[in-house]
């Protein structure tokens, strides 16, 4: 659920299903444009979350959407397998 006062609030929404069998529901990119960031690469560790991965690099756990933005890969960030390595956008 995406709340209204969300950043994607707009956004639109569709089902996709994994190599695993499962359906995820995923936010379309609002443009095929290209984000271009200067970035630092970081494994994803053992109890890491992408809202404390946030804090330790921007002092704010509610940034997390920058790395999310350069790492669209990742489709479900609850579930990171540990040494995925993710970009880290430098701001």
């Amino acid at each position: 659920m995406i709340s209204a006062n969300s950043r994607y609030a707009s956004s639109v929404t569709t089902i996709i299903t994994g190599s695993d069998g499962k359906s995820r529901n995923v936010i379309l990119p609002k443009s095929a444009g290209v984000v271009s960031a200067t970035v630092r690469i970081y494994a994803w560790a053992e109890g890491d979350r992408a809202d404390l991965v946030s804090y330790r690099n921007y002092g704010d756990a509610s940034q997390w959407w920058r790395i999310a933005d350069v790492n669209p890969q990742v489709l479900n960030w609850t579930k990171v397998a540990v040494g995925t390595r993710i970009r880290i956008p430098i701001v």
